[in-house]
């Protein structure tokens, strides 16, 4: 009897836990479908027509005619080139600055100690900046120096707004690394830049591989900077896509088509370095 009584009680903590976990699971691919829906809902409008897309319906007949629309128009190559352009250069500008920037601030010694607490907190604040907050000045500038409607002039941007977060995301690896092994190296005769090239690179890698994911897609989906100071030859593909809403109403299919593209590389991108975008997000935020 005593048995049985221990069999029933085993077996309910297992019906519970079972149920706990099965509930749990449905909340957490609930959540899940409710966040990507938009998405779902944007990748099969493009497998619309205009008309199909206008009033939605959950049974349609899919067709490419709105992918071949869209990319047989050759100024969407123009904008995609100008997109990568901005992410491929921006990007390697930004960790060329802000991962030397970042070891500097941690490691280097500056005339006075709290110095570098004080610019590491500056570069925190300008990832508060809103670029609306500094458009007009920065659009007087632009104008004066020619450098509206160019894509050095967006460039110039992209890596005065991004190179803060790549100072932010890599001062915490170099921080976790002790300072005795650098002291170790300068007696050995490294210079500082030995130092970070041959010691704290490889070290924090994926951190920086971090930093560039996220800098990459921040400026892959830019749009506020790129529409107000470039025009059409010189502007990326989230400005783009903003031409499919005129005065005659919303291409929605045709915007969905262009939206799954543009997408897909930061979602391959993604997909293919979440192993290393997860490790470094999550490396360096609980210290010991």
């Amino acid at each position: 009897m005593e048995n049985r009584t221990i069999e029933q009680v085993v077996r309910r903590a297992r019906i519970r836990h079972f149920t706990k976990k099965l509930l749990l699971s449905l909340l957490i691919y609930g959540i899940a479908i409710f966040y990507f829906f938009p998405i779902l809902y944007m990748f099969l409008s493009g497998f619309k027509t205009e008309q199909q897309a206008v009033l939605p319906k959950i049974f349609f007949t899919p067709t490419l005619e709105t992918f071949k629309k869209v990319l047989s128009d050759p100024t969407m190559y123009q904008y995609l080139r100008n997109s990568l352009f901005q992410v491929i250069i921006g990007t390697t500008v930004s960790l060329v600055l802000g991962v030397p920037a970042s070891f500097v601030l941690v490691f280097g010694t500056l005339k006075k100690p709290e110095s570098n607490n004080k610019y590491f907190l500056w570069f925190i604040t300008t990832i508060l900046l809103p670029p609306v907050a500094v458009l007009i000045p920065l659009f007087t500038w632009y104008q004066k120096f020619n450098l509206i409607n160019t894509p050095y002039g967006l460039l110039m941007a992209y890596v005065g707004f991004h190179t803060p977060i790549v100072v932010w995301m890599v001062h915490s690896f170099f921080s976790d690394l002790p300072a005795e092994i650098f002291d170790a190296a300068e007696i050995d005769g490294c210079t500082r830049l030995q130092q970070l090239t041959r010691i704290a690179l490889p070290i924090v890698r994926t951190g920086i591989i971090s930093a560039a994911l996220l800098v990459a897609v921040f400026i892959w989906n830019e749009f506020f900077l790129g529409f107000n100071l470039t025009g059409n030859p010189t502007a990326t593909l989230p400005v783009y896509m903003s031409r499919f809403r005129e005065q005659q109403g919303m291409f929605v299919a045709q915007l969905s088509a262009s939206s799954t593209i543009a997408v897909l590389p930061a979602i391959v991108l993604g997909w293919m370095t979440q192993k290393a975008l997860v490790k470094g997000l999550t490396l360096g935020a609980v210290k010991g």
